[in-house]
């Protein structure tokens, strides 16, 4: 159920609302946010094997659930596809348990965001969003841990 005061509609501005509570909130000294940009891309060539493989590496991350949030996209509407993610993470560092237990983990390129650096800022913000170009190219799938 959603409290008084939080719904969000269609007339509702999420950048103005969602986004930019989330940069309230954000507590970068207890938290960190990492950008993760799939090795093989070049293997993505039909949509819903790359979604599979996506929904598939989401399962095993199922045990970081209470030390992460993530979101990926699958971008591009011809083959290649390429994948890419953005996650929220306890701590400074990614966690060494899912590092060792989720063995998707090596398959990914791992980058921290430096929030202080706009631009990436606002590829955090667009990736939270998912609407529009996210470096030249739409978004058609995306799923959340």
């Amino acid at each position: 159920m959603i409290g008084r005061g939080c719904t969000l509609t269609r007339k509702t501005n999420f950048r103005e609302v969602a986004i930019k509570g989330f940069w309230e909130m954000y507590d970068p000294e207890g938290y960190s946010l990492w950008f993760c940009n799939y090795k093989y891309n070049d293997e993505n060539t039909v949509s819903f094997v790359t979604l599979n493989k996506v929904g598939g590496f989401l399962q095993r991350m199922d045990l970081a659930r209470k030390y992460a949030f993530g979101k990926m996209l699958v971008i591009g509407s011809e083959p290649p596809y390429k994948v890419q993610g953005l996650w929220l993470f306890r701590g400074q560092e990614i966690p060494q348990f899912i590092i060792d237990e989720c063995y998707d983990m090596e398959l990914y390129e791992w980058t921290k965001a430096d929030i202080s650096d706009e631009a990436q800022k606002e590829r955090v913000s667009q990736m939270i969003e998912d609407c529009g170009a996210i470096r030249g190219a739409s978004p058609f799938g995306c799923q959340v841990l």
